[in-house]
């Protein structure tokens, strides 16, 4: 593609030696010949660095180099010069966009299977990993650059998907990812604190979740979320709620049975009712459920197949994963890293037989310092033994990050450790475990590795437990 087709779409008409675009970033280090560089936060001392490498184009806020578009939204200018680059291939797809706090994976996985066990071609685009054209990667980021996405976009489409479902995170809305994205389905899961490093305040955090639906042409809403009418003012189109309370909504659970091994209850919709059973334990995977089988109805598969395809769904990685071992206690792994997930997770733990409940978590660092304590004081109220430790604590002292979570801990005489290195939290913890203790390693959840100052150390919890063990 030429720099004059690639920018007509942009209206650049001003005078350009007209070479020919094989790639967009952001990135210096992936540039090459022919590619276009976008300049934005810190860009503008790799800017050199890019057109050494042989950079043809820099799209930045001011004039930075001969060859320099320049714009006041560098970061929508990406997302749209992507979509020119690959075609406006999302046009040909119906897109479905997952977001909230909590629950977005799975949930985003549930519809992903819904959707492929009935036989339409779908793609998937997520936290712990993306599925395109059958093929399955693990993922960097819950919702890519733009030019990864629609690179992915024009894959599904040359497949013969129809739909790509997407986890939209509030950064990745924030920072235009998605920008020029109109969606078929947007699913709220639930709202409550995280990102706050990164937003500033709620109020900001929720908006830029909020924005999508006004892009939506249907919205799946969790009626029991205490924010849900403000996402319902703010959607464009077909409003669909979901309950396991409220009887006006338009998909409710009831009779639900909880198991240590998952749930059975009764969706009822539009006059139908079904039996749904559910191999993945937690009342918040029935809420996760519901929207997925909300989403599917809404994508023309029968209620009746949702639940055959539920049935088959085996949960995600790191998402209340049971560590396969042959002690007699059990070790369970989830990526909880907000209070209201802590709480969630645990208050399912709570409900199995047990003796005692061991929670083993950290905090990352570099992130929403407000909830260490709140999460400290959760893991507290709901745990037996707490082992505080290191999460990703990235480029802040470790010590600082457990001092807040313990400020949060001050008012019981319940039993507190705390071992700074995660390996050794781990290992202690599966040390003083006793027969039927549930061992809860909480935050890292799919993750393989941790984040300490600038390195990225291999860490796999599932390995440690299991070495562990073997001695």
């Amino acid at each position: 593609m030429l720099v004059s087709q690639l920018f007509d779409c942009a209206d650049f008409s001003r005078e350009i030696k007209d070479k020919e675009i094989k790639n967009i970033t952001d990135n210096s280090l992936y540039c090459s010949e022919g590619s276009v560089f976008i300049c934005r936060n810190s860009g503008e001392k790799y800017v050199k660095e890019a057109l050494d490498k042989g950079a043809v184009l820099v799209v930045a806020e001011k004039k930075l180099c001969e060859n320099c578009y320049v714009t006041d939204d560098v970061a929508g200018e990406y997302a749209r010069l992507s979509a020119e680059f690959f075609g406006n291939s999302h046009k040909r797809l119906r897109l479905i966009a997952v977001t909230g706090t909590n629950g977005k994976t799975t949930t985003a996985n549930m519809l992903y299977t819904i959707l492929t066990l009935s036989g339409k071609k779908c793609g998937l685009i997520g936290t712990v990993k993306s599925n395109i054209c059958g093929e399955e990667n693990e993922s960097a980021l819950s919702t890519p650059d733009p030019y990864e996405m629609h690179g992915m976009f024009s894959r599904l489409c040359q497949w013969g998907a129809e739909y790509c479902i997407i986890e939209a995170s509030s950064q990745g809305i924030s920072e235009g990812r998605l920008a020029g994205l109109e969606f078929y389905l947007t699913v709220l899961t639930n709202i409550s604190q995280d990102h706050l490093d990164y937003h500033g305040t709620m109020e900001n955090y929720i908006e830029s979740k909020k924005s999508i639906f006004a892009l939506s042409e249907k919205s799946i809403i969790n009626a029991d979320d205490e924010k849900s009418q403000e996402f319902i003012g703010n959607s464009k189109g077909k409003v669909i709620t979901y309950s396991l309370s409220k009887n006006e909504a338009d998909y409710i659970a009831k009779s639900i049975k909880l198991r240590e091994d998952g749930s059975d209850y009764a969706v009822i919709a539009d006059y139908a009712i079904h039996r749904i059973k559910l191999n993945v334990p937690g009342e918040f995977n029935i809420m996760n459920s519901l929207a997925a089988v909300a989403a599917g109805v809404e994508c023309d598969v029968s209620l009746e197949f949702c639940a055959y395809a539920l049935k088959n769904f085996s949960g995600v990685k790191g998402r209340m994963e049971i560590v396969d071992t042959s002690a007699e206690y059990k070790v369970i792994i989830d990526y909880a890293h907000t209070p209201d997930a802590m709480k969630k997770v645990l208050l399912c733990l709570n409900s199995f037989p047990h003796n005692r409940i061991i929670t083993v978590f950290g905090c990352g660092g570099e992130r929403d310092k407000d909830k260490r304590a709140q999460m400290g004081d959760v893991a507290l109220q709901l745990s037996d033994i707490v082992i505080v430790t290191s999460d990703n604590p990235r480029g802040e002292d470790p010590t600082v990050i457990i001092d807040d979570i313990l400020s949060g801990m001050k008012k019981s005489k319940k039993s507190i450790y705390i071992h700074e290195n995660r390996r050794k939290a781990i290992e202690y913890a599966l040390k003083i475990a006793e027969k039927n203790d549930i061992i809860l390693l909480a935050g890292k959840g799919h993750e393989t590795y941790q984040l300490i100052g600038e390195d990225k150390i291999p860490m796999d919890e599932r390995q440690i437990v299991r070495e562990f063990l073997s001695k």
